[in-house]
């Protein structure tokens, strides 16, 4: 009994840390509403988007278009590191999940980090249209850090932010794994 139960403590402790460690970041509110054109948005600072990396988007919504795509890019939209995924829109609706793999080598366009995901209508040369996200999930990422006050006056009074956290997902999720393996061994003692 003493066995179960100190297994079912690990168990719970790591799907509680696992929620904290691995938060998704849903960025619909940065849309600003319906969409009528293409549309940039930040890719969130705390997102590793260094070559070989693989980012997940969720996106549900509605939509007057055949179709939308999502890829990431530069600011000018002329350093595409990843492909451009086509998520079809079928009886005015769309969900799916958006897996983008990130090639900086310049075999797909550009070659330095990305810094906005780029979502366009169902082809080359046509913009999005009438298109409203219900949601649109970073996966498995912390929200980014709150933007600076753009008042100097307001600069000085707010306090100073570090952004750069050490990746503890991994460590804090084998810590109650440990816990459990001491309970099971003090409890094979008794």
């Amino acid at each position: 009994m003493k066995k179960i139960f100190a297994i079912a403590v690990a168990v719970m402790m790591v799907l509680a840390l696992s929620t904290i460690a691995f938060a998704d970041y849903d960025a619909v509110a940065e849309l600003g509403g319906t969409l009528t054109g293409n549309k940039t948005i930040p890719i969130p600072s705390t997102l590793d988007v260094s070559n070989g990396q693989t980012v997940t988007l969720k996106v549900k919504g509605t939509s007057s278009d055949s179709a939308i795509r999502f890829y990431l890019t530069g600011p000018t939209d002329n350093e595409r590191v990843t492909d451009a995924i086509s998520v079809e829109v079928v009886d005015g609706a769309f969900e799916a999940e958006v897996v983008m793999k990130i090639d900086s080598t310049g075999a797909i366009q550009g070659n330095a980090d990305p810094t906005v995901l780029m979502i366009k209508g169902p082809q080359a040369g046509v913009d999005i249209t009438n298109t409203t996200f219900e949601s649109l999930v970073f996966v498995g990422i912390d929200a980014p850090a709150a933007e600076a006050p753009a008042d100097t006056a307001d600069a000085a009074e707010a306090p100073a932010e570090t952004t750069d956290s050490p990746d503890t997902g991994i460590a804090l999720a084998v810590i109650p794994a440990i816990i459990a393996l001491g309970a099971v061994a003090v409890s094979k003692k008794h």
